[in-house]
């Protein structure tokens, strides 16, 4: 059981560094993050939802998808928005640490 937790955290991990990595190599997945980082919840659910679905449908990589999903969460947004605000470079568009 203690394993099984241990998978999924890191599984949880993998998938946020992947976003954060996406992130910072892609300008335009970058503004759009970012932008929904600003958003209050209700409407941050409603763009990335429409957004994730927009990505099924153009063959996005599941990866992405999954990764942009664990944004659904408050807490997990906030984290990796504090993250992301810890870390950025003072006048760049894209994040870089």
């Amino acid at each position: 059981m203690k394993t099984e937790k241990t998978t999924n955290y890191e599984s949880d991990f993998e998938s946020i560094e992947r976003l954060l990595k996406a992130m910072r190599y892609d300008p335009v997945i970058n503004k759009k993050v970012v932008n929904i980082f600003n958003m209050d919840s209700y409407p941050r659910h409603i763009v990335l939802s429409n957004w994730l679905e927009q990505l099924r449908r153009n063959s996005a990589p599941q990866k992405l998808i999954q990764s942009l999903a664990f944004l659904f969460d408050d807490s997990i947004a906030e984290k990796v928005r504090s993250f992301i605000n810890d870390h950025q470079i003072k006048n760049t568009k894209v994040i870089d640490f």
